[in-house]
């Protein structure tokens, strides 16, 4: 409970479903008195900073919290891929861009046709690409490179509607795009054609897709910044115990 003997609510300055249910699998296991709720009513943000923070900050501040909430945390993550950097004039690439970078005529001069999503929770955009074409257009584009190199980017900002108080945290995790088909039903976004590599350098032979939620937790770059986000909290004195 919060300071007020109360569950603390944190809105969440996103529609995706996957991130809320993946954070909210975190609360859980930490037991701390927090709700993960999203504002469906809210309006798009335009992604219009020049980093993940940056965008993130965007997302919380223009987020209206939900009755019972004073806390908004804004989030923005990607993937960026090494050997890539560059490509259609993106710097990191995808980077800010991964999920808008595959346009429809992209997609088609690299695929020829569009994927439908493997996964319930993967997004279609207004243009009609999948999540799955994204995926299958990363691996198009990497048919040629030796380098595999790749990482996840998280960017949280935790931003108070009254009185603006905010913390930031950047997180990323290491990993290794695959050079077959995508695997794994586990996960979103680009986790069925990503490993992570382990602490001893070495790539796991699982896709993030392919992990346990207890697995993905441990690797999480959004996992890492959002306890930096709770461990604020706490300093705050937002919880009573």
């Amino acid at each position: 409970m919060n300071a007020t003997g109360q569950t603390l609510i944190i809105t969440l300055a996103s529609k995706n479903e996957g991130k809320r249910r993946e954070l909210a699998h975190w609360l859980a296991e930490s037991g701390l008195p927090v709700e993960i709720a999203l504002n469906e009513s809210a309006g798009d943000v335009d992604e219009t900073g020049g980093t993940f923070l940056e965008n993130a900050a965007l997302k919380a501040r223009q987020t209206p919290p939900v009755p019972g909430s004073q806390w908004v945390l804004g989030e923005d993550s990607g993937m960026v891929v090494d050997a890539l950097e560059g490509s259609y004039g993106i710097r990191p690439f995808p980077g800010l861009y991964s999920n808008r970078w595959l346009t429809p005529a992209i997609r088609d001069e690299l695929l020829g046709q569009s994927f439908p999503n493997r996964m319930p929770l993967d997004r279609v955009t207004e243009t009609g690409v999948t999540n799955s074409d994204l995926c299958e257009g990363i691996l198009a584009l990497m048919k040629e490179q030796q380098n595999r190199a790749a990482r996840y980017c998280c960017g949280m900002v935790l931003w108070h509607a009254e009185n603006g108080l905010s913390f930031e945290a950047l997180e990323s995790t290491e990993l290794a795009v695959i050079t077959e088909a995508p695997r794994g039903l586990n996960g979103f976004g680009y986790d069925p054609i990503v490993v992570p590599v382990l602490e001893e350098g070495k790539a796991d032979t699982r896709t993030v897709a392919e992990l346990s939620a207890s697995e993905k937790k441990r690797i999480s770059h959004r996992g890492r910044a959002f306890h930096k986000v709770l461990d604020f909290l706490q300093k705050q004195g937002q919880f009573s115990g």
